[in-house]
């Protein structure tokens, strides 16, 4: 079995800089403990665009590792968000079933990061967010042009866009709260295949983290409330400036 963490980082000015001094040494660090290979694809890498939005590379890629023969069954791909800051390196992100990702703070089943188990339920799950035919039938949609993959993930699997209610308290992690005549996947589906995570692993609001304008805007979306203390991940979504602390913390 082999393992690979990949990462797009293909930021301008001062992003790129932090990813490569501060985030990458941690990512590199934490694939040298759990024996993953680290893939970092930068700006110095040819990459056309899919679909207009570069969100689609980080399921497009793995599509094409698959169909070139990189990944084999068995084998492990997890995909980081280069906005993320591993803080807790003793558990490896992979998963037992075939697909893992995690509900983040903002109640969303966050496309941020995941992890795949090479198998054929995987490679279908990843052929199913690309279609082709799913795209041009939903693009024009609000969700989908805000979501893009995620909203691929949502239609297939029949979650609500967003619920004020944490999908924890929600049967079945929300699965199912949509019924859609695009939904594919079924409740026992699901069970099998995916692990949900909590927003440890993908931790994108803090309380005691809202002290500049964004952040405070943020926290109306503070549905799943975690700890500091138990993050995992730290995510630096919504525009919200990079904790520099992290990057002392977990060096």
């Amino acid at each position: 079995m082999n393992k690979y963490f990949l990462v797009i980082a293909r930021y301008q000015g001062e992003k790129q800089e932090i990813f490569d001094n501060y985030i990458s040494p941690i990512n590199k660090k934490y694939c040298a403990k759990h024996g993953f290979e680290y893939v970092v694809i930068g700006n110095e890498t040819p990459l056309e665009l899919v679909r207009n939005n570069p969100t689609w590379w980080k399921f497009t890629i793995v599509q094409d590792w698959i169909k070139k023969g990189k990944v084999q069954h068995g084998d492990v791909v997890t995909h980081f968000d280069a906005d993320m800051v591993i803080v807790k390196d003793d558990q490896p992100y992979q998963t037992n079933k075939s697909f893992s990702y995690a509900i983040d703070n903002g109640n969303t089943h966050c496309m941020g990061n995941y992890t795949v188990t090479i198998n054929d339920w995987s490679i279908d799950l990843i052929n199913r967010i690309l279609s082709e035919d799913l795209y041009q039938k939903l693009k024009d949609s609000d969700h989908w042009q805000n979501f893009r993959e995620q909203a691929a993930w949502y239609t297939l699997s029949g979650i609500l866009p967003h619920s004020w209610i944490s999908f924890f308290d929600i049967p079945h992690y929300g699965f199912h709260s949509v019924d859609s005549p695009d939904r594919y996947y079924s409740l026992e589906d699901l069970e099998k295949h995916v692990e949900v995570r909590g927003p440890e692993w993908d931790t994108t609001l803090l309380a005691e983290e809202a002290d500049d304008p964004v952040s405070q805007a943020l926290q109306q979306y503070n549905i799943v409330k975690s700890k500091k203390e138990d993050t995992i991940v730290r995510h630096f979504a919504g525009s919200q400036p990079w904790n520099p602390q992290y990057f002392r913390t977990s060096s």
